[in-house]
């Protein structure tokens, strides 16, 4: 009889995430089945309250509800998160009335209600810092966030202002350039360029200073070495 697999439960924001990286992640998890929950938004800084981890918890129950899971059938649950610039100043946050939705720049955002953005990244880096000190979730599971900035249009395609409709077309662009290229995938990550940090304190340690959460990078990276997805030394000897 075969044994059941595992399931490696990744959290996104939305279906660009999923379509951008689900191909190539499902190959690169050979053991485990790899399942996304889309949520509606971005749990980090829409939730408000004190327990953020009970909020991912929700996310694990409702999985599990659906797709009739056991808690014990998952491996690991994995937050993927878009920085969205969360943890520069408020001085860095400018009100401009052209912008309507937040536009970053390299230093700053330009938003036309820059007070209420303030407060959001308030509450999304209270959130943020709850969760990278987490190890489960749902008491047993073991959990780690992950971030893309300034956010995964940004680290795909260069752009961290796209419309809805040009965020679409990268994230589908971006999987049929890496969907049959696992080594590319892997070596797109690890570039020098895009990853941050070689571990995963480091990396959460640099996206926290100055107005780094607004740079091109993400950590990524370091939930694809070979310890963390138990594939093959080569692949990500790049």
């Amino acid at each position: 009889m075969t044994p059941k697999k595992k399931v490696v439960l990744l959290i996104v924001e939305g279906f660009n995430d999923q379509t951008a990286l689900a191909v190539s992640l499902e190959e690169l998890l050979t053991d485990e089945n790899v399942k996304f929950e889309i949520t509606n938004g971005d749990i980090t800084a829409d939730y408000i309250g004190k327990n953020i981890a009970a909020k991912i918890g929700d996310c694990v129950n409702s999985h599990c509800k659906i797709y009739g899971f056991e808690k014990s059938d998952i491996l690991e649950v994995v937050l993927l998160v878009d920085m969205d610039g969360a943890y520069i100043s408020p001085e860095s946050i400018i009100h401009h009335c052209d912008h309507d939705t937040p536009y970053y720049n390299s230093d700053k955002i330009l938003h036309s209600k820059s007070e209420e953005l303030k407060k959001t990244h308030d509450r999304k880096m209270l959130n943020l810092n709850r969760l990278i000190t987490l190890p489960n979730v749902s008491r047993t599971i073991p959990f780690s966030i992950y971030f893309f900035s300034c956010n995964l249009d940004h680290v795909i395609c260069g752009n961290a202002n796209l419309t809805k409709r040009e965020k679409s077309k990268a994230a589908n662009s971006f999987q049929r350039q890496f969907h049959s290229d696992i080594n590319g995938f892997l070596k797109f990550f690890h570039g020098t360029n895009i990853a941050v940090g070689n571990t995963y304190e480091e990396s959460w340690n640099y996206i926290k200073q100055d107005t780094n959460s607004l740079k091109r990078c993400s950590n990524l990276h370091i939930f694809l070495s070979a310890e963390a997805i138990r594939i093959p030394r080569d692949f990500t000897e790049v």
